[in-house]
């Protein structure tokens, strides 16, 4: 498999800190297996990046973040977010927790949407590649991504930092951070950051730029030295951000030529809504073949002033609570930890679901998320040839959400005049007169309790001076409960009033696969995950490890609101169905993982190479299917994943450094006989289409998995005089192409990119001054973080892009 890599250039990622203090390498301290370890101690593929490093590359958010880790991929929809490690993640569907878990101070944040909040005053993130089932446990079925937060020392001087910045496209921003000692007992710290962007999409039809985001996010710290052997820290954390205006843009417009030659079955919705395009918004086509150009409403209507379906515009509304509170009791033979734990948000998105520049389809989510957890955590003090940590788990989640989708059959008003019909609704038309109101919906209701509980060990056996043997046992118990609630409603009867009309029952099932529900379920799962590494320190500077271990990501209940119950007869429904079809229901996620790695020093403690070389077999692989206008899940039968990951940091000199990165991959499905269909394929086989392996992808490569990524960094730093020092960096992230979409369409491919960024600044060694310059994807490409059908247009696809090239100018004072 690795032969076709042989010959591949340059490669690199940025992991470590800039300040040099001599021409050798620093030490990477990190808490990947739950001690604080020297990076070269530990059996896992870890790329380690500090806060230096985070501010000099100016990552701000996850997204930005994996940019610089090969093998991670994270990109926002325009609802979803999609988190992917080595070709493996969860998709788009708001009942899933993550694959790559996420840990904030240890504390577990699974959701999707936890992934949006900024990273902002860290001390640093881990990126631990592959399964990590044992200590990290909950869903971490790919990798786990740790991030520590900064924190006051005790004893330390009152410090803080004040920085402004302004980006081109419009934007600008401002952090103040506060950190010091109040006693030799107390520290505290305080950080706030606010920012501001107007957007890097013209909408062409509102003439102006999207989408434009507000940015708010502080957190509080405070350290407590209780006694000599007790520590006690409370963190607590806001983030308030928001979004209005279109996200994304169609990218690909079926023509009127190609319209009925490559899918000449097309509804009469379908082909009523190209016809409104085709006659009053011809420009439509032109400006889908223009970058980061958008042509659409944003769910405003066509007077482009005021909201005429739905409640709101597209936009965004986001809030998230984090707190916790740490005990740390340092014994003479053990350590206890005690880690208690609240996380909560809300958002409200608006999305105008046709992506049109007229009113047709309109979505608005509204969700809220609760978590408590509590961590029991009692480690030995590793100074003895058998040393343990064995510790307990507790969780209880919340998630509630709120769904509307709504149709607007006069599509905007339009319907009349492009048919010259007496009749102002399409729906008039299509039932003859029986049914005729101007927009229909539907409205879902999906609460989902999660309440979960694991134990825990690892044992550390130093079978001899060069070797030592980690076995590691979790035990997870899950237990989740449902409550889906749809009802179906029209603009005859108002749109929050269950509706009764059989026609309109049988128009919404047949055409938008919406059905009247109540659907309440149940399931447990419990499993027991091994783990083991073998560590051989061949030398001083060079280790080699074995490992294999055992992972599950739980089941659960689909939060699509879309799918034929099973028990929806010639009703459709019009009396609410109760029996769930087999898709609402999906099954645990399994893996098998072998790795085998080394961590190596060489030139003197200048040259830094680590590697891995990795495979892992998943069972029942939980894939987002795109159905319309929601996500439902199944699961691929098995997939086969592989690859190498090499890490390189090379200390050239005390001034210049230089950092390499490649991840090599081979994702594929084994066997997904079952697939999701193109929209070409649903076109000439129909609605059943996948059923019978129209689209079997088994041997094709899964989603998010390019077959080469990497990056390569060069830093420069020098001190001009006793009163200024001079940095300088520039870097290069690369990617080969991957599918972006669960249909592997050709159509919804991301293309192979090369992003360039750089950054150079001057720092006043003594005054406390430092002034940047900086520019992210100066070569300006449109890289794509999803790819989609756009609903009922069978043939048009959309994306929401990563911003374009940004330039800022950034100020800074340090005291």
């Amino acid at each position: 498999m690795l032969k076709k890599y042989i010959g591949l250039g340059l490669f690199a990622s940025v992991t470590f800190q800039v300040s040099y203090a001599s021409d050798i390498l620093e030490e990477v301290i990190v808490s990947a297996q739950k001690r604080e370890q020297s990076l070269q101690d530990v059996p896992v593929s870890v790329l380690a990046l500090n806060s230096a490093k985070l501010d000099v590359l100016g990552i701000s958010d996850m997204v930005s973040l994996s940019s610089y880790v090969p093998n991670l991929t994270i990109g926002e929809g325009v609802v979803h977010t999609n988190i992917f490690m080595r070709g493996v993640g969860s998709g788009n569907n708001q009942a899933f927790e993550q694959s790559v878990g996420m840990y904030i101070d240890s504390v577990y944040m699974g959701r999707g949407r936890q992934y949006r909040a900024p990273l902002f005053d860290i001390e640093r993130v881990e990126v631990l590649r592959g399964p990590q089932g044992t200590l990290f446990g909950k869903n971490t079925i790919a990798g786990a991504v740790n991030i520590i937060t900064a924190s006051a020392d005790y004893g330390e001087e009152f410090n803080g930092k004040l920085s402004l910045s302004y980006e081109d496209p419009k934007g600008y921003g401002g952090d103040l951070i506060l950190s010091g000692a109040l006693s030799d007992d107390l520290s505290m710290r305080f950080a706030a950051r606010v920012k501001q962007s107007d957007g890097f999409i013209e909408n062409k039809f509102l003439n102006r730029d999207e989408p434009a985001t507000e940015e708010t996010y502080i957190r509080w710290t405070t350290n407590w030295k209780v006694s000599d052997e007790i520590e006690a820290q409370f963190k607590y954390s806001y983030a308030d951000f928001s979004r209005v205006g279109a996200k994304g843009y169609i990218y690909e417009y079926l023509s009127p030529k190609d319209l009925p030659v490559k899918f000449p079955n097309s509804n009469g919705f379908a082909l009523t809504a190209y016809g409104v395009v085709n006659v009053f918004f011809p420009e439509l086509a032109s400006f889908a073949e223009e970058e980061f150009t958008a042509y659409r409403d944003s769910g405003l209507g066509n007077d482009k002033s005021s909201l005429s379906l739905g409640n709101k515009p597209d936009g965004s509304e986001n809030n998230i609570h984090n707190a916790q509170l740490k005990f740390s009791y340092d014994g003479v033979q053990h350590q206890l930890v005690s880690i208690s734990a609240f996380s909560a948000y809300d958002y409200l998105d608006g999305m105008d679901a046709d992506w049109l520049p007229f009113t047709f389809i309109n979505r608005d989510d509204d969700q809220d998320f609760q978590q408590f957890s509590q961590e029991f955590r009692l480690l030995s003090k590793n100074d003895g040839p058998l040393n343990y940590l064995v510790g307990a788990y507790f969780e209880k989640q919340k998630l509630e959400y709120q769904r509307h989708i709504g149709v607007d059959f006069t599509l905007g008003g339009f319907y009349q005049p492009l048919t010259g019909s007496p009749n102002r609704s399409l729906m008039t038309d299509i039932t003859a007169g029986a049914y005729s109101p101007d927009i229909t919906a539907r409205n879902t209701d999906y609460r989902l309790d999660t309440q979960a509980w694991a134990f825990f060990t690892q044992l550390s056996w130093q079978l001899a001076e060069q070797w030592l043997l980690n076995i590691g046992l979790r035990y997870t118990n899950e237990d989740k409960d449902v409550r889906a609630i749809t009802f179906l409603n029209d603009s005859i009867d108002g749109l929050n009033t269950p509706s009764s009309n059989p026609v309109g029952a049988a128009i919404q099932g047949t055409f938008f696969d919406g059905w009247a529900r109540n659907f309440n379920e149940s399931r447990s799962t419990d499993k027991w995950l091994p783990s083991m590494q073998l560590q051989w320190q061949v030398s001083d500077q060079d280790m080699l490890y074995l490992s294999a271990s055992e992972g599950f990501k739980s089941g659960g209940f689909s939060a699509s609101d879309n799918g034929r119950p099973a028990d929806a007869g010639a009703d459709n429904c019009v009396s609410v169905c109760t029996v769930p079809n087999d898709d609402f229901e999906f099954d645990d996620e399994e893996v098998l993982a072998l790795e085998f790695g080394g961590k190596h020093e060489l030139m003197d403690g200048r040259l830094r190479a680590n590697w891995a070389l990795f495979r892992s077999q998943y069972e029942n692989q939980q894939v987002s299917v795109f159905k319309g206008l929601s996500f439902a899940v199944s699961n691929a039968a098995e997939s086969t994943i592989q690859g190498l990951e090499l890490d390189l940091a090379w200390q050239i000199n005390a001034a210049w450094r230089m950092d390499f990165s490649i991840a090599l991959l081979d994702a594929q499905y084994d066997s997904f006989v079952d697939a999701p269909c193109t929209a070409l394929q649903i076109d000439r086989v129909g609605a059943a289409c996948g059923l019978n392996g129209e689209n079997d992808q088994s041997g094709q490569t899964t989603n998010y998995a390019p077959d080469q990524s990497a990056s390569l960094s060069l830093n420069y730093q020098n001190q001009l005089s006793p009163e200024w020092e001079l940095f300088w960096t520039a870097n290069i992230n690369y990617s080969a192409e991957y599918s972006l979409d669960g249909d592997n369409d050709p159509v919804d491919i991301q293309d192979s990119y090369s992003k360039v960024n750089s950054r150079v600044s001057l720092k006043g060694l003594r005054n406390g001054w430092e002034l940047s310059l900086y520019g992210h994807n100066l070569t300006d490409e449109e890289v794509a973080m999803f790819k989609f059908d756009v609903p009922i247009l069978g043939g048009t696809h959309g994306h929401t892009p990563e911003p374009g090239r940004t330039i800022g100018l950034q100020g800074a004072y340090h005291f």
